[in-house]
């Protein structure tokens, strides 16, 4: 072989082990988003998302921007479900450089006051590195069933209300 078909391979290598990187650092910043909802760690919130984030919640109406923004949808969410566990499944992860996009099917078991509610649906994900770690810059929440067990999930209106109901509102 000769050395400039060595010196290409070795430059594919590096691209390649650059890129494995890359992914594993997104992976990582994938886990602490996980850990700091369900452990409700509001400055583990603050370290993975970048100051300008953009965060949406379909169908629940958010659509924020920046981190007080941000926490704001978080602390809400927090108000209304306790005990949240959340997994994720088929995570397809890909790095251009210094951004990166993920997709994602979620599922997250929680309280909903004495109720045992469970949901799930997908994350599309935007992420920048920054000052050597990945943080999320986008994040879009579908959420396609949010219900309580008793309720179950094969029901017309599986998604409910993300917040607690105000006096004669219908329950969901």
């Amino acid at each position: 072989m000769s050395d400039e078909a060595i010196e290409a391979r070795l430059a594919r290598l590096e691209r390649r082990i650059v890129d494995l990187e890359a992914i594993e650092g997104v992976r990582l910043t994938l886990s602490d988003y996980a850990r700091a909802l369900d452990e409700r760690r509001p400055e583990l919130l603050e370290r993975i998302f970048t100051d300008d984030c953009h965060l949406m919640t379909i169908p629940w109406g958010a659509d924020t921007r920046g981190k007080a923004r941000m926490r704001v949808a978080f602390d809400r969410y927090w108000a209304r479900f306790g005990n949240p566990r959340r997994y994720y499944a088929n995570e397809a992860i890909h790095v251009d450089g210094e951004t990166a996009i993920a997709f994602m099917y979620w599922f997250v078991t929680q309280d909903d006051n004495d109720r045992s509610a469970i949901g799930w649906g997908t994350y599309d994900w935007v992420f920048r590195r920054e000052d050597g770690r990945w943080k999320i810059g986008e994040l879009v929440i579908r959420v396609l069933t949010m219900t309580t067990l008793d309720r179950g999930w094969a029901v017309p209106d599986r998604i409910m209300s993300p917040f607690p109901r105000r006096d004669g509102e219908r329950a969901r």
